[in-house]
């Protein structure tokens, strides 16, 4: 099949889904290493975008493994808009995994950086109240570097990561694969598929300006809801967040 235009749009997504369900997919932490489809996202930006695509998958019977930063820069897990999201997207029966940034830690051996794995994945399994049980490192091929930890399923495992075993939508590129075509891989072997949640819109926009310009105002719109109770906020940038929020 042609990958669609609106690829990128959820209507194609459901689509995609609806011929991706003619093969076996799985989360993460249920791999045991049969022939099937690892369905995984990993959430950079924005756990909204997470929760609408999980609503999609769940309409279709499909489970897959969503993997949430501890130390994301755009979002709090902790807050009750995101920990409401989070534990809907569990009730459906979607994995919750731990997506580590080793970047943000200053280490020196190994055993230090695992150290913050465990730490991390106490605070998402407090979170979440179940134990988190796989992980998939933040720009790994940036630095060239995939560790693997012990105790986790790790997304980067050599058994489910590489050319012929993994696809991703990175930049929303599928860097010359067909993933209709890709997937047709599970039926000799495993494959893996990351999908960025913040990468689909109802419009289907393919250009980072509309679809980070619509990221940035809803939260702004989050922000000015939160802070315009108060008076000085009122008086002094309340215009200023409403033009923002337009």
């Amino acid at each position: 099949m042609v990958i669609s235009e609106k690829f990128f749009s959820y209507s194609g997504y459901k689509e995609f889904l609806q011929y991706a369900k003619n093969f076996k997919i799985i989360r993460l932490k249920d791999f045991d290493g049969e022939k099937a489809v690892i369905l995984r996202h990993d959430i950079d930006f924005d756990v909204e975008a997470a929760y609408k695509l999980a609503l999609i998958e769940h309409e279709l019977g499909i489970r897959a493994s969503y993997f949430f930063l501890v130390t994301c820069y755009t979002y709090n897990l902790f807050s009750y808009i995101n920990r409401n999201y989070v534990q809907k997207i569990k009730e459906m029966g979607h994995e919750i995994g731990l997506h580590f940034d080793p970047t943000v830690y200053s280490y020196n051996s190994f055993d230090e950086l695992k150290n913050y794995v465990d730490k991390e994945a106490q605070i998402l399994s407090f979170l979440i109240d179940e134990k988190v049980e796989s992980i998939s490192l933040h720009n790994p091929s940036v630095y060239n570097s995939f560790p693997l930890f012990d105790g986790y399923k790790n997304a980067y495992d050599p058994l489910i990561f590489g050319d012929d075993k993994y696809i991703s939508d990175s930049s929303m590129d599928f860097r010359g694969k067909n993933i209709y075509e890709f997937i047709k891989k599970s039926e000799i072997h495993v494959v893996q598929v990351l999908l960025h949640p913040f990468h689909f819109t109802e419009e289907g926009y393919t250009n980072y300006n509309q679809i980070f310009s619509k990221i940035l105002r809803r939260k702004i719109s989050i922000i000015h809801e939160y802070f315009k109770a108060s008076r000085k906020y009122a008086k002094e940038v309340n215009d200023l967040f409403e033009s923002l929020c337009k």
